[in-house]
């Protein structure tokens, strides 16, 4: 068994606060959506390295139609997405791409499944605040920061329309503050984070 696996494995156990955890999560997706675009979070979602499923077994429970993928039954650098081009309304990849060595496969099925308009949502750490900790995971490979998620947004045709300090059911004021402060801020406050909440979607 390799580390991807084993680290696959650990994670696909489920834990007592999953449900709860993933509703929070969804619930900043869905307030993020509203926000810019004025509509509801619905309609066919895939969850990329989607470990104790827990984000898929939240959405079922609301009417979200979800599919979960996860290694080694998915293998995101190789694998495809078994969906019909533009027929995904969203994907979440969540604590999942700096896990990937190589994500021209994966952005390239993203592209392909998502409808136009389609929104993909990645929640990664942030490597500008937290490169001191970001190899302390043995299975971090990639780190990113948010203008690093910009271009490779734009590489595969992906609209960048939201990225920000990756806050859980915070309001709003702290995306607002400015970009001097607000990352730093985020990290600091009592249930803050060092992480990056990046929103795009698929244009013509």
């Amino acid at each position: 068994m390799d580390l991807k696996e084993k680290y696959a494995n650990k994670h696909s156990i489920v834990s007592p606060n999953s449900l709860q955890l993933n509703q929070r999560l969804y619930n900043t997706y869905a307030r993020i959506k509203s926000k810019l675009f004025n509509k509801n979070l619905d309609g066919i979602n895939v969850d990329l390295g989607s470990g104790d499923q827990g984000f898929t077994e939240y959405c079922k429970s609301i009417g979200v139609i979800s599919y979960p993928y996860d290694y080694p039954s998915f293998d995101i650098e190789k694998d495809k997405l078994p969906h019909e081009d533009s027929s995904v309304d969203f994907i979440t990849l969540n604590a999942v791409i700096e896990h990937i060595k190589e994500p021209d496969n994966i952005f390239n099925e993203i592209n392909r499944v998502l409808k136009n308009g389609g929104l993909v949502f990645i929640r990664t750490p942030n490597w500008q605040i937290d490169f001191k900790n970001f190899y302390n995971d043995p299975t971090h490979i990639k780190p990113y920061s948010p203008i690093t998620l910009e271009n490779l947004f734009r590489l595969y045709n992906l609209k960048c329309c939201f990225i920000e300090p990756g806050l859980i059911e915070k309001s709003w004021f702290w995306w607002k503050l400015p970009s001097i402060i607000k990352w730093e801020i985020a990290s600091l406050i009592k249930g803050g984070t060092k992480s990056i909440i990046a929103v795009g979607y698929k244009i013509n």
